[in-house]
């Protein structure tokens, strides 16, 4: 098999349009489609008012101020419960 690097066109139509070098044989070929420019994907953000009704529901608790400290804790204190949190 041999490869070689070539740049074309995909037109409107999906019809690839290539400049072969003078060398090129004819016969069957594989090609690979490497696009220049990512192709943009439309990705719809929720906004926060749509987002689920869970969403920020523990954000004024008093008693949660750091919340990796607060689950360390509920996680510390289900460790040493003598049922082990069962």
């Amino acid at each position: 098999m041999f490869a070689t690097r070539l740049e074309g066109t995909i037109t409107q139509d999906r019809r690839l349009l290539v400049n072969l070098p003078h060398d090129a044989t004819a016969g069957k070929v594989e090609v690979i489609v490497l696009y220049k420019k990512p192709r943009a994907v439309k990705k719809r953000r929720r906004s926060i008012q749509t987002a689920h009704p869970a969403f920020g529901m523990w954000a004024k608790r008093a008693d949660m101020i750091d919340s990796a400290t607060y689950a360390a804790e509920l996680r510390r204190r289900l460790e040493q419960r003598a049922d082990g949190g069962r």
